[in-house]
């Protein structure tokens, strides 16, 4: 149970789940009614997958190792490092998920044919390295980095399918217009989305962080002018679902996709109100809970 707590399952299993939606769901049955041979079979995508899984896992475990004094002060009732697993043993279960996630990585890379895969998943690893050590440290960086990695777990299907989309686009271009248009829109969702959440996570964690020697957002620039930025990301968001609607993308016109897309948005009105007078940690802590309800609403939005 700890060892999925380190690891966060549930997170793990909507990387998961977003990949699967995307590649089955959109992309097959697209390439299928053309007759175009997909560059990924089932295994060799369940290997991205698990590779995709590996690098968050890793940058899950490399945060909890080196958030250690800070997690003490901001959430001591969640710390796993050093109280119920062994920082020896989290390092251990890392370098595992690394070398698995590397050579996975580095077995599709020759496969498909696509090198500079590889090349992603080591720079993904720097990244994480240096969010860790550095830029979550700094305003809205490490928000930033965070909320793009979140986005190319649904770029990252597509990228590797990229031959075959190619083909889709001459061969049934209104078709891959339609599919670029939701895989487009939930990238920028899952964008935004975690920002918002990234936001008010710092804003929770203030108080670790400020004694730790960070400058994210809230404490470089105060509660104010950081709850206003959420409030505004959070808008943002309305105003992409009510264009995903009103611009009918298929599937999305009728009484009960509206009713789906008001599933998202409620949680969020619910959280920007509360954000208003939000004061203490476990203010924020509720806020964020909010905001992982509306990020996964947004995945079961991409199954329907």
């Amino acid at each position: 149970m700890s060892l999925f707590r380190l690891l966060r399952l549930p997170n793990l299993l909507i990387v998961a789940l977003v990949q699967s939606l995307l590649y089955f769901r959109l992309l097959l049955p697209a390439f299928e009614q053309q007759g175009i041979v997909p560059r990924l079979n089932t295994l060799e995508f369940l290997f991205l997958v698990l590779a995709t899984l590996c690098t968050t896992a890793c940058g899950y475990i490399i945060n909890d190792l080196y958030d250690y004094e800070m997690d003490l002060l901001n959430r001591k009732e969640k710390v796993i490092v050093n109280v119920k697993i062994s920082a020896q043993l989290c390092m251990w279960v890392y370098a595992l998920l690394f070398f698995l996630g590397f050579w996975l990585s580095l077995y599709l890379a020759f496969r498909i044919g696509q090198v500079y895969m590889m090349g992603l998943y080591v720079l993904a690893f720097v990244l994480l390295f240096l969010y860790t050590k550095t830029l979550k440290k700094r305003p809205l960086v490490g928000n930033m980095l965070v909320a793009l990695f979140c986005a190319g777990v649904a770029g990252l299907v597509w990228l590797a399918e990229l031959p075959a989309w190619w083909a889709l686009q001459d061969m049934a271009p209104q078709t891959a217009q339609s599919l670029q248009s939701i895989i487009n829109w939930y990238c920028a969702f899952a964008f935004f989305s975690t920002m918002f959440r990234e936001i008010v996570k710092d804003l929770e964690d203030k108080i670790g962080d400020a004694a730790a020697g960070c400058r994210t957002f809230p404490i470089a620039a105060g509660d104010r002018s950081a709850k206003y930025l959420a409030m505004a990301i959070a808008l943002f968001l309305m105003v992409l679902l009510g264009f995903l609607y009103l611009n009918q993308i298929p599937g999305f016109s009728d009484w009960f996709y509206l009713g789906a897309l008001l599933g998202v948005i409620s949680p969020l009105v619910y959280a920007l109100y509360l954000l208003q007078s939000a004061q203490t940690p476990s203010d924020y802590h509720r806020i964020s809970n909010l905001a992982k309800i509306v990020m996964l609403a947004g995945v079961l939005l991409l199954l329907i």
